[in-house]
């Protein structure tokens, strides 16, 4: 399975003593969702550390994501006076996060030149 950084690694590059529980599993779908939106460019044998620690930042975000979605009501707004709630649903989530891990890819990984000399989220003449 792909995995582009080991738990050291993690702990070395967010500053953290631990690893998220269910660590493989993040790792995992962080470096298919990022091999996914880089089109497959990434040296899998010499990987970048801005792949790496973007990778760790998505990992922490397929984390949170994976939590809110697990929690019973997600209290997105709320006004005390009138008394009125209103909660986030699984799709809002997704989409949020969706959102969230793009913006990381495009911050960290604009510039980092692929195996095939284009940069990594280059998807060709549209």
């Amino acid at each position: 399975m792909l995995k582009y950084i080991t738990e050291t690694e993690y702990k070395e590059l967010l500053g953290k003593d631990n690893v998220p529980d269910d660590f493989d599993n993040l790792n995992i779908k962080a470096s298919n969702y990022i091999s996914y939106k880089t089109f497959g460019r990434i040296d899998e044998n010499n990987i970048p550390e801005q792949v790496k620690y973007t990778t760790c930042l998505i990992i922490d975000l397929i984390n949170e994501e994976n939590t809110k979605l697990n929690e019973i009501g997600n209290l997105k707004s709320q006004n005390i006076e009138g008394w009125s709630e209103s909660y986030s649903t699984p799709e809002e989530i997704k989409t949020d996060y969706e959102d969230k891990k793009y913006s990381t890819l495009k911050q960290y990984l604009w510039n980092v030149i692929g195996i095939d000399g284009n940069p990594l989220l280059y998807c060709g003449v549209c």
